[in-house]
């Protein structure tokens, strides 16, 4: 399902506070975080194949049982009713809390990892829903920045090249949901589409400049000064660029290998290509 707006959930900000606040207690996980430069992705399992909470990797759940909510979910009522009122249970896999702030997200593909998952329970269709996020709160999804507001509730072409920056100390909370796909069933979400069309509405888009040829040289001229020591901070730089300016499609990664083909660390273009392998190409479980 492509990326695109659904509609917008009215959030009981006392109740969702209530429940925010219990789940700091929670244990979160820190799988995934290879994806993140800057912090770490904290994610709390609350509905899960077999009911475990578990340890936040898709393929390490009881993908033969039934999936219904964890020890964690069963904490956080409001979380728990808002889950049951706007979604088909039926096709639920899993639904984590996640919390990042400070970083970003490396240009990645989803669910390259699920090849060996049996394909009627492998993870097909994603949800987000913002509970709390902030102007400095970014997706994009090739060389489209947009922003999704607390409360609504989009579908996520995770197949597709997406990343995500938080470039603020503040809290980004999102519950992200994830279905398998058997068609023939009612509707994923039980909300009326507002009808702004398909895709990603004008008025989420962020407007950015072109990136001037000065910056683009700037930019280049971390060849000299790129190691293997200071990867992720030079990776970082440039995946910020891109949510500030309109580089060109395939900007991040193109300036990244561009990089490691001009620094003098021999160690640092073959891990770019495999990074590149990894995150874009394919990659097992």
């Amino acid at each position: 399902m492509r990326t695109q707006y659904v509609a917008t959930i009215p959030l009981d900000a006392a109740r969702l506070a209530e429940d925010l606040e219990e789940s700091a207690s929670l244990r979160y996980s820190e799988a995934y975080s290879d994806y993140l430069l800057g912090g770490p992705w904290k994610n709390c399992m609350l509905w899960a194949a077999g009911g475990e909470s578990g340890d936040g990797v898709m393929t390490n759940y009881a993908h033969d049982q039934p999936a219904t909510f964890t020890e964690y979910g069963k904490q956080v009522p409001y979380l728990q009713e808002l889950i049951t009122n706007t979604v088909d249970l039926a096709r639920l896999n899993f639904v984590r809390l996640v919390v990042i702030s400070n970083s970003v997200i490396i240009p990645h593909r989803d669910l390259l990892e699920l090849g060996e998952v049996p394909e009627e329970v492998r993870n097909a269709h994603r949800l987000h829903i913002p509970l709390v996020t902030n102007e400095h709160a970014f997706f994009s999804e090739g060389n489209t920045v947009y922003r999704m507001r607390e409360g609504e509730v989009w579908f996520l072409d995770a197949s597709r090249i997406h990343s995500v920056a938080s470039l603020s100390g503040s809290p980004r909370v999102h519950l992200i949901f994830d279905f398998v796909d058997q068609p023939g069933h009612k509707p994923l979400v039980s909300l009326e589409p507002e009808g702004r069309g398909t895709g990603i509405p004008a008025d989420r888009v962020v407007a950015r400049p072109r990136l001037p040829d000065s910056d683009r040289a700037d930019l280049m001229r971390l060849a000299a000064v790129l190691t293997m020591d200071n990867f992720s901070e030079v990776f970082t730089i440039v995946i910020k660029k891109h949510f500030r300016y309109d580089g060109g499609a395939n900007f991040i990664w193109d300036t990244m290998i561009a990089l490691a083909r001009g620094c003098q660390d021999p160690a640092v273009l073959p891990h770019t290509l495999e990074r590149h392998r990894y995150y874009m190409l394919e990659r097992s479980a």
